[in-house]
């Protein structure tokens, strides 16, 4: 039996939307579940198993739970108009863009109101130093990193503007990474889905696959991964993606090195979401999926006030996965060295061409 087994009952059957309530629904602490679901970012999926099941919890508890939903629900509507607007206002400047995670995660969900919003992750096209530029000319406290600027733009949403999807702390992977997203580049840009009756871009289902995996993969190194990751890739594996498509995303999965991981990610999807085999797209792999679970028991736990205090706590934590990822965890702290020095030259990049332009 796992860690909280009755609370992975219930959150299975709240995904799935199985008809029999779990036995272990009458084992739960409802005090307990309810700050896990909030602390992974699950509460408006988790109502929605509640609503289903017809069984009574503490009520005190339950109008909390109310309470929070319709708060989820007033959340979605202010993201959704933002990036609205936020895609409207690139694609003015004759900027191509798309939209990555959050809402575009949500419109694969039964009830995309019940998902949790988070920030507005766009993809736009373009060259770094430009679109930083940009950004910095309507933002000028805007700040960068090796993948994305932070456009404050609105205050009541964070917006991330990405001209890197993802990247990987190993140089030599990422290398391959970034050919990868080339090579899928004018595909991504390409695509559109509807949206608040309106189409904005996003990516393909065989991207996302890739994407957000890797997306994962990186939140497992600092914070480590939550329940609202893997619903959003439950829902990912189980659209309809051809058999050779799925294979082309292990393959990339496998090239630039985070099949173990991968392998994790699909024993969680298969034993604790139910993803059917056929949607697999790699061999579930219990050790590391066991691991990968205990370990999100611990998100969330970092400090994010002090960056010196949460690089050493992640330091340390990482230290218990360092037997299964050594590469990763190693190379982890030069990465964060080196990304110092790409900022500090980016910084520099940036005032001559201003100077240049003067």
């Amino acid at each position: 039996m796992l860690k909280n087994q009755e609370y992975l009952d219930f959150i299975r059957y709240s995904v799935e939307g199985q008809d029999d309530v779990p036995e272990s629904f009458n084992r739960i602490d409802w005090e307990k579940f309810f700050k896990f679901c909030y602390n992974h970012s699950i509460l408006g999926v988790v109502f929605s198993g509640l609503e289903r099941a017809n069984k009574r919890i503490p009520q005190s508890l339950l109008f909390e739970w109310i309470g929070a939903v319709e708060n989820l629900k007033a959340q979605n509507k202010t993201v959704n108009k933002r990036i609205l607007s936020i895609t409207k206002w690139f694609n003015e400047k004759k900027h191509r863009c798309v939209i990555l995670k959050g809402q575009a995660n949500a419109l694969m969900y039964p009830n995309p109101q019940l998902r949790s919003p988070g920030d507005i992750d766009i993809w736009v096209e373009g060259e770094t130093t430009d679109l930083i530029k940009l950004v910095l000319s309507e933002c000028p406290n805007a700040h960068y990193s090796i993948h994305h600027v932070k456009m404050p733009v609105f205050n009541d949403v964070s917006v991330e503007v990405h001209y890197r999807p993802v990247y990987l702390s190993n140089w030599f992977k990422d290398n391959l990474l970034q050919r990868y997203i080339r090579e899928k580049e004018e595909q991504q840009f390409s695509h559109k889905e509807r949206f608040c009756d309106a189409a904005i871009g996003t990516v393909t289902d065989e991207f996302n696959i890739v994407f957000q995996m890797l997306h994962m993969y990186n939140h497992f190194f600092s914070s480590r991964n939550n329940f609202k990751q893997f619903i959003d890739y439950y829902y990912l594996l189980n659209k309809d993606l051809p058999e050779d498509k799925r294979k082309e995303c292990a393959d990339v999965l496998e090239n630039i090195g985070v099949k173990k991981y991968a392998s994790g990610i699909m024993w969680i999807m298969k034993e604790l979401l139910g993803v059917e085999n056929e949607r697999l797209i790699l061999e579930p792999n219990e050790k590391i999926g066991r691991l990968i679970l205990n370990e999100s028991y611990n998100t969330g736990t970092y400090s994010t006030e002090n960056n010196l205090k949460y690089v050493i706590e992640q330091f340390i934590a990482n230290f218990r996965i360092v037997h299964q990822f050594p590469k990763e965890v190693l190379i982890n702290p030069l990465f964060l060295v080196w990304h110092q020095w790409w900022k500090l030259k980016m910084k520099m990049a940036l005032r001559k061409e201003v100077l240049h332009e003067r």
